[in-house]
C-alpha cells in the first residue's frame, strides 16, 4: 500500500512540475516580467489604422520616417510617422485637433509632473496630446514638433494593455 502511495505521489508531483514548466515557458514567451506581451504588440495594427484616418494637413508630406514597434521597457506598442511641416504651424494644430475630435480622441490633460523641457518659455506644452480607448487599452496620440530648431513634426500613437503609455 505504501508503494502505491509513493508512486501516486511521484506521478502527481511530476504532473504539477510539468504543468508549471509549460505555463512558465508560455508566460516567458508572452512577455513575462520584461518586454511587451502579444496583447501589447497586437495594438500596433489598430493604432496604425487610427493614424491613417487622421490624414495630414495640406502642404504636409510624409517622409521616410515611418516606424512602429513595441517598447520592451515600458511595455507599450507604438506607431508613428514623420512629416515635413507646412508653412503655418497653426494649420497643423487646427487639422489634428479637428481630425482627432472626429475620430473620438479627447484632449489629454497635462501631466502634473511633466518635465519643464516639454514646455516653451511661456509655459505652453510642445505639441498636442490626445487620449482614447482602443481595444480596451488606454491609448495616446501625440503631435510633436522637431526639437532644437529642426523642421517638421511627428504623429505618434501609443497603447498598452500590460504597461503604461503616454504622449510622446
Amino acid at each position: 500500500m505504501n508503494d502505491l502511495r509513493v508512486a501516486v505521489s511521484i506521478a502527481a508531483g511530476g504532473l504539477v512540475v510539468g504543468t508549471l514548466i509549460v505555463m512558465s515557458v508560455g508566460w516567458a514567451l508572452n512577455g513575462g516580467l520584461y518586454g511587451c506581451t502579444s496583447a501589447d504588440a497586437a495594438l500596433q495594427a489598430p493604432l496604425a489604422d487610427q493614424l491613417r484616418t487622421l490624414g495630414a494637413p495640406q502642404g504636409a508630406q510624409a517622409n521616410d520616417g515611418a516606424y512602429s514597434g513595441c517598447d520592451d521597457d515600458d511595455r507599450f506598442a507604438y506607431v508613428g510617422q514623420e512629416y515635413t511641416e507646412p508653412a503655418r504651424r497653426a494649420d497643423v494644430v487646427a487639422h489634428y485637433r479637428a481630425a482627432a475630435a472626429r475620430n473620438g480622441w479627447l484632449p489629454a490633460p497635462p501631466e502634473p509632473d511633466e518635465p519643464d523641457w516639454r514646455r516653451d518659455p511661456a509655459g505652453e506644452r510642445f505639441g498636442l496630446c490626445f487620449t482614447k480607448q482602443i481595444d480596451g487599452a488606454s491609448s495616446h496620440l501625440g503631435v510633436v514638433w522637431a526639437f532644437d530648431g529642426g523642421q517638421g513634426y511627428t504623429v505618434e500613437g501609443r497603447a498598452s494593455k500590460s504597461g503604461g503609455s503616454w504622449c510622446p
